[in-house]
């Protein structure tokens, strides 16, 4: 296995895609808290537990996003009415209008990216991501 080839296709995919930049498609928001929103978007009452074991993050790391989030009338946290020990995730109103327009800057950004290739070379590199993604599932825990 060369490991320098794995790392150097990551690093290789993460720069075109523009993951670094401070800020995600020229918004407020970092990749983390893009991602966070993300989440909390895709996955109704998810909670924080459950964001953390997904992107693997440390918990005080998590805990500050959510707060700011929260501040910025991003987030909301409501009670789950069976066991009050759980506090579920929420958008709010503003919170779903950033998730559609994270959501549509990403996918414009990809469509921007693959709109230069052939049909058959995008269903080469479908074909080959479907491939990684299946035997990476093998050892990658799924959520």
């Amino acid at each position: 296995m060369n490991i320098e080839n794995i790392r150097e296709f990551n690093r290789y995919y993460a720069r075109i895609l523009g993951v670094f930049d401070y800020n995600v498609f020229d918004t407020d928001y970092t990749l983390v808290e893009a991602r966070i929103i993300g989440e909390i978007g895709r996955n109704q009452n998810i909670t924080a537990n459950q964001i953390c074991e997904y992107l693997q993050m440390d918990k005080g790391y998590l805990s500050r996003i959510l707060k700011k989030l929260e501040k910025q009338n991003v987030i909301r946290k409501v009670q789950n009415h069976q066991d009050k020990r759980y506090q579920y995730l929420q958008l709010t109103i503003q919170g779903n209008e950033i998730f559609h327009d994270l959501e549509k800057a990403s996918n414009d950004k990809v469509y921007e990216l693959f709109s230069k290739l052939s049909y058959e070379d995008i269903l080469k590199v479908e074909k080959a991501m479907k491939d990684i993604k299946n035997i990476l599932q093998q050892v990658v825990k799924e959520r």
